[in-house]
């Protein structure tokens, strides 16, 4: 499954939660919880909050749109390359849980592509 198929996954969907969770144990930090249960959204916030220090990463707003959807909170994140200032990703999410899960992975996929370290 590829990083645009999992930023893609609807989180209402029992099978896409435990597909989130399983990438989210791949990212160093979170890899120390266990399958039986959900990584603590406070570990995914430091995880993001340590990529963004480290790497040319930035977040530039964690925003609510209310209007989009009668029945739910539509969630987006703006992910930004901190060396040409470029957005990377929008990502969107139903819950903060979501989006922020799906933020960590995202960052994680810029990581691992070799984005370039903070000086």
């Amino acid at each position: 499954m590829t990083t645009k198929d999992i930023m893609n996954l609807d989180c209402r969907e029992e099978e896409s939660k435990e597909i989130i969770q399983k990438v989210l144990r791949q990212i160093k930090p979170l890899s120390r919880y266990s399958d039986e249960c959900e990584i603590p959204f406070e570990a995914i916030e430091k995880a993001i909050v340590v990529m963004v220090k480290k790497y040319n990463l930035r977040v530039a707003e964690f925003m609510p749109d209310v209007r989009s959807n009668e029945e739910h909170v539509i969630w987006r994140a703006m992910l930004i390359n901190d060396t040409n200032y470029k957005m990377i990703e929008m990502v969107y999410g139903i819950t903060l849980y979501e989006v922020f899960a799906k933020t960590a992975i995202r960052l994680y996929a810029e990581v691992k592509k070799g984005i370039s370290k903070r000086s």
